[in-house]
């Protein structure tokens, strides 16, 4: 049976038998019953295994295990060991995250260097059902209750169709030996009590629940299509473009069958949450400049629209002072001029006002916004650097106060957050004989 759904597979997504198929394989039942179909289909393989050192010698012995299956069928393979916990450590992410990432990018690092066409990966009909009850659990759209993908891209699953005792019937039929993971019966991880707690009990109920599940997992992708299809064209009534911003229409978004599910899936794509969306729609008759932060994104609410940006990308531009004069930036008035230093002269504590070493600054000066990894030497801290995102945290600025936050520049470094303070390094001193002032203009 499990041949023959293979076969089905390729031909039902037309993909050529000519083609080349990366493997990945763990060493349990599963990877190691599509591996062994896949040799006596005769089709090209390769064979990767990650060693993700997370089980001591219980990992190594896996990879020993495929090792040995591969060279007695003579099958092209190839291991490679990772240190999964320190790189979700370096990442901050899950184990299981890690272990997904580090996956991916060696398989399509070896896809292109083998000139591989697909990788195939073993997940089967328990599986689906698996993760379609986690993503319940857990709170999801349709798209969370569609199961996997027997395609996505250039990732296979072929055996999507197959149950679990499928798959050990195949292995007891052609006596293959195979690799059992120990945490699999460890009941500390989600999709293992929905696997030992849960799915035995909803089969109990329903014996037929892997094809009941297959079935409302079909129904459901073309209820998405349906689902995406109305989303687009109620979008198309209330968006507008205007340069690098969107325009949401807010009477028209609360006037529509479903306000709260046309504002999520418009702005869920640019990193807005559930409870954001909730908020903006509570804010609709909020008076007009209330903002929204999401990432790099913001969102304004204006009289009739909410206006959508990206403010990292408006952002990247930067202004040029070539010299001494009045300058606008950003609405805001600037003005430059030189000043000699005299005995009986007072530094302004005024914050919108920057005395510094005419000898130390470079023209052109330019203004910019900050970008992550920034850093400065606060006046009175001799010349030690700090991170400008610290320095924001330590004076607890707000996601606004961080995007508005201008700097100043002179051959690129950092010689004014403007506003807030002074670079140590462009600072006066009694060797001073010039100044250069850059004053921040306030309407009256």
């Amino acid at each position: 049976m499990i041949r023959e759904t293979i076969d089905r597979f390729l031909e039902k997504q037309g993909i050529p038998r000519e083609s080349r198929f990366i493997l990945a394989v763990s060493g349990g039942a599963d990877s190691i019953c599509m591996l062994h179909a896949f040799k006596y289909l005769n089709l090209n393989i390769l064979v990767l295994h990650c060693n993700f050192a997370l089980r001591g010698k219980e990992s190594d012995m896996d990879e020993q295990f495929v090792k040995r299956f591969c060279d007695n069928y003579g099958i092209a393979h190839s291991v490679k060991k990772f240190d999964t916990t320190g790189y979700a450590r370096k990442h901050g992410i899950s184990i299981e995250m890690a272990a997904r990432e580090l996956r991916y990018e060696w398989f399509r690092e070896m896809k292109e260097k083998k000139r591989m066409d697909y990788i195939v990966a073993a997940h089967h009909a328990d599986d689906v059902v698996e993760t379609v009850l986690i993503n319940f659990c857990r709170g999801t759209g349709i798209k969370g209750l569609l199961g996997i993908k027997p395609v996505n891209g250039d990732v296979l699953r072929p055996l999507l169709e197959c149950s679990r005792e499928d798959i050990l019937t195949y292995i007891r039929e052609n006596k293959l030996g195979y690799r059992t993971d120990s945490t699999n019966n460890s009941l500390d991880y989600t999709r293992n009590k929905i696997r030992h707690q849960v799915v035995p009990v909803l089969k109990e109920i329903n014996p037929s629940l892997l094809a009941t599940m297959r079935e409302t997992c079909e129904a459901l992708k073309e209820t998405e299509e349906i689902f995406n299809f109305g989303i687009r064209e109620l979008q198309e009534r209330v968006w507008d473009c205007e340069e690098d911003e969107i325009l949401i229409h807010i009477g028209k978004t609360l006037a529509s069958p479903a306000p709260y599910t046309l504002l999520y899936e418009t702005l869920r794509p640019f990193g807005f949450n559930k409870t954001q969306i909730r908020d903006i729609l509570h804010a609709h008759d909020a008076t007009p400049g209330k903002q929204f932060f999401a990432g790099d994104h913001i969102l304004v609410k204006g009289r009739d629209y909410w206006r959508l940006y990206d403010a990292h990308k408006q952002q990247q531009e930067t202004t040029t002072i070539p010299g001494p004069g009045q300058y606008t930036v950003e609405g805001q008035r600037f003005e430059v001029f030189r000043f000699p230093l005299t005995a009986d002269f007072e530094i302004p504590t005024d914050a919108d006002i920057a005395c510094l070493d005419a000898g130390k600054v470079k023209f052109p000066l330019t203004v910019r916004h900050w970008q992550a990894g920034d850093y400065f030497c606060p006046i009175g801290m001799q010349k030690s650097k700090k991170k400008l995102s610290d320095f924001f945290t330590n004076r607890k600025f707000s996601a606004r106060q961080k995007q508005e936050c201008l700097l100043l520049e002179s051959d690129e470094k950092i010689a004014w957050v403007i506003g807030h303070r002074l670079d140590d390094r462009f600072k006066i001193t009694s060797l001073t004989k010039e100044m250069l002032i850059v004053k921040r203009l306030t309407e009256k």
